[in-house]
């Protein structure tokens, strides 16, 4: 049964500023959840975030951070200004780091929802290896995961293939936020681990994170649309 509450976040992921608003033009009202990325927020900085917050728009910052306690909570302080919903950080960072970064927001980010990532879902078994990593990318996504909710991180990050698998091990109320989504006909672009927006909404998504398939149409809004109506 698919997620009747699942939306679509748009990654806006594009190489400048004026390709950016264009798409947000394009794409109007019907379009509530927008993530900007690293590459944007240090490009268009703070100001950026801010003209897209008053268009009505919620913003997920995606700056995955990944540093030593100390760092990650006082990077989470410096965005404490800007009208953010959500933001990642790495769970490989280790329990502390995440701990500190659950405190930090309850003091400074209280409206702001935490979401750990766990394996990038441009990683596959062998970049896994490659790292040092021999865990199957099943365990090290479970582990991880289970590690951010036992430090306080109530969202995760991850694979919409890993969703049947997390939903029942979590705690019902776990926000899922899934990259890796392409509609049927669509490019996999770098992502390895992919699912339709309709399957990854069957499994328990709460957010859908899709970027190329609505930025390279011809027609973005036309594109939402017909993603949306596969959810509805």
């Amino acid at each position: 049964m698919i997620n009747s509450h699942t939306e679509v976040i748009l990654a806006l992921d594009v190489e400048n500023r004026s390709k950016a608003e264009s798409i947000l033009e394009k794409t109007g009202e019907q379009l509530r959840w927008v993530k900007i990325g690293l590459q944007t927020y240090l490009r268009d900085g703070p100001e950026f975030l801010r003209d897209v917050a008053s268009m009505g728009k919620f913003i997920f910052l995606d700056l995955k951070l990944h540093d030593i306690p100390n760092t990650m909570a006082k990077a989470m302080e410096s965005l404490a200004q800007l009208p953010i919903k959500m933001l990642t950080i790495h769970a490989t960072a280790g329990p502390e780091a995440l701990r500190k970064c659950v405190l930090t927001a309850k003091d400074i980010l209280p409206e702001v929802q935490l979401l750990s990532v766990t394996v990038l879902t441009s990683m596959n078994q062998d970049n896994l290896n490659s790292i040092g990593i021999q865990s199957l990318v099943p365990d090290q996504v479970d582990r991880l995961a289970k590690l951010s909710i036992d430090s306080g991180v109530t969202g995760i990050v991850s694979s919409p293939l890993e969703l049947v698998r997390l939903r029942p091990i979590l705690p019902h109320n776990t926000t899922f936020v899934t990259p890796g989504i392409r509609p049927k006909g669509s490019s996999k672009g770098d992502q390895k681990r992919v699912m339709t927006p309709r399957e990854a909404a069957e499994k328990g998504a709460n957010y859908l994170v899709i970027g190329r398939p609505i930025l390279a149409s011809d027609d973005p809004r036309g594109s939402l649309s017909l993603i949306q109506e596969e959810l509805s």
